[in-house]
């Protein structure tokens, strides 16, 4: 009995500082946040805050999961024609501070040896299969051209969203979500090319 209490506490404790860290690094800045800061808030010590956790990056990845499981729900829940990738950075664009805070994990994650490294890996793969399996459904609906390469084209869509958010960060100005909804435009109108140059013909 004791078991399963500590447990829901420690689970409760758990949302509590990640939902805690969503609000205080979308409000002051990712890089205007430490961990002193997020602990302050949750009314713990940096050390009883990563004891759920147990290093900073780790805390940060389940930032950005919670972040990604948030805007699963709510694009659920508001269905509508644009890509998916567009709606995301239509919403993204209400959290410029988490952005950041992606990319800059993003980054560090290069390094094989970096704790965000699986997240990171697991997480291409998954958004790169959501795009590819919306491009396949407007392509049956008759939205793009049924020769577009599905997983090619989910794979530029995916590099250069990440591209544009980290173009951001030096030119604030930058419109993600359109010039992203301008380059689904162009697939949607686009012949597709063979590997050997020559128009694609069904």
């Amino acid at each position: 009995m004791r078991e399963r209490r500590n447990s829901a506490q420690g689970r409760e404790s758990r949302d509590l500082i990640l939902e805690t860290a969503l609000e205080v690094i979308g409000r002051r800045g990712y890089g205007a946040t430490s961990l002193r800061d997020i602990a302050g808030e949750v009314g713990m010590t940096q050390a009883g805050m990563l004891h759920h956790f147990g290093t900073k990056e780790n805390l940060l990845v389940e930032v950005l999961r919670r972040r990604d499981a948030a805007t699963r729900e709510a694009l659920a829940e508001q269905a509508g024609a644009e890509p998916p990738s567009v709606r995301v950075a239509r919403r993204n664009a209400e959290a410029p501070a988490l952005v950041h805070l992606y990319t800059n994990l993003l980054v560090a994650a290069s390094a094989s040896e970096h704790p965000a490294r699986a997240f990171f890996e697991e997480r291409q793969e998954s958004v790169h299969d959501v795009v590819a399996a919306d491009i396949r459904q407007r392509q049956e609906a008759g939205g793009m051209p049924a020769g577009l390469d599905a997983d090619m084209a989910a794979t530029v869509m995916l590099a250069l969203s990440d591209g544009l958010q980290l173009q951001q960060g030096v030119d604030p100005s930058i419109d993600i979500a359109e010039v992203l909804a301008w380059t689904w435009e162009q697939l949607a109108r686009t012949d597709p090319v063979d590997r050997g140059g020559a128009a694609a013909t069904s």
